[in-house]
């Protein structure tokens, strides 16, 4: 899990199951940043009030009606290419990831 910048965009890449998935580096409940938080299995928490969002969806876990912005995500040889233009909510990119 490693917080960057994308085009101005913080952004957040987790490495799950040599998948790459990218969101939004904010949680949506105080606008934290994830990327300070864990990762334990496929749950990302936020490590300011321990919100829980599923890595695989990018949907909320506790609470179950938050969820975080995903993004697209395409390797290119070593480089990770994440689409910060693309509006894309996390629910319609279910298992968005893309291998490594």
């Amino acid at each position: 899990m490693k917080g960057l910048e994308v085009d101005g965009e913080r952004v957040l890449l987790v490495n799950l199951d040599d998948r790459i998935y990218a969101f939004a580096d904010v949680c949506p409940h105080q606008k934290s940043r994830l990327s300070e938080g864990t990762l334990m299995n496929k749950t990302i928490r936020c490590a300011r009030h321990h919100w829980e969002f599923d890595v695989t969806t990018g949907c909320g876990i506790n609470p179950r009606n938050a969820c975080l912005r995903m993004f697209p995500v395409k390797l290119d040889g070593e480089d990770v290419l994440v689409d910060v233009d693309h509006e894309n909510p996390s629910r319609a990119n279910a298992g968005g990831g893309t291998e490594k």
